[in-house]
């Protein structure tokens, strides 16, 4: 199961406040989580009173002080125990895919189209966001894309598999537009017609 306490136990290898791990999801991790602030909070709280966490106030610069957590042997010990583990098969859910699945109750194909370019479109810039990450990481670090630093080397990894997924959806909605544009001009309309026929 994907778990944010998890996460954030990695990320606070050095102590941060809520607001710096909020900032690090955002600029590093982005590609892999997606957390609001509240909801760091939230975890936080929940991991401190559970042992996995201390939490310390300390002088700001812009205003009143501010908490800092750092992770305790207990915390580390939780986060390396669930790394260590297999990950269990959970049944995939893509809202994307159910929106998708649902098309056919509309019977206008222009509006299927117009479902699968969002869903392109969205792709190219995702994509295109990561492979700029990309290229600022291979700017700032020459051994990249095997990183010397074990932890950059792992997030790299990271990555690349989400930059692999984008470009799989990329190519799947593309298929997806060719198919409906030809059922729209009419090639793949008699077809379904057909077997809608032969099932009643």
């Amino acid at each position: 199961m994907v778990s944010l306490p998890h996460l954030l136990l990695g990320l606070l290898r050095t102590p941060a406040s809520g607001y710096e791990l909020k900032q690090q999801l955002d600029s590093i991790y982005s590609h892999a989580w997606n957390a609001d602030l509240p909801q760091i909070y939230r975890t936080l709280n929940r991991m401190e009173r559970d042992g996995w966490l201390t939490a310390s106030a300390e002088p700001s610069d812009k205003g009143p002080e501010r908490k800092v957590y750092t992770r305790t042997e207990a915390g580390l010990a939780a986060m390396s125990e669930w790394v260590g583990d297999a990950p269990p098969a959970e049944p995939p859910r893509s809202p994307e895919l159910v929106r998708v699945l649902l098309l056919g109750e509309n019977r206008e194909l222009s509006m299927a189209l117009n479902t699968l370019q969002a869903i392109r479109a969205g792709a190219e810039q995702a994509l295109e966001r990561l492979r700029a990450t990309a290229r600022e990481w291979a700017s700032a670090d020459v051994s990249y894309p095997d990183c010397s630093d074990a932890n950059d080397f792992f997030l790299q990894l990271t990555l690349d598999a989400r930059i692999q997924e984008l470009q799989a959806r990329l190519a799947w909605a593309s298929r997806c537009i060719y198919r409906v544009e030809a059922r729209i001009r009419g090639s793949g309309g008699l077809r379904q017609e057909a077997h809608a026929e032969a099932r009643r």
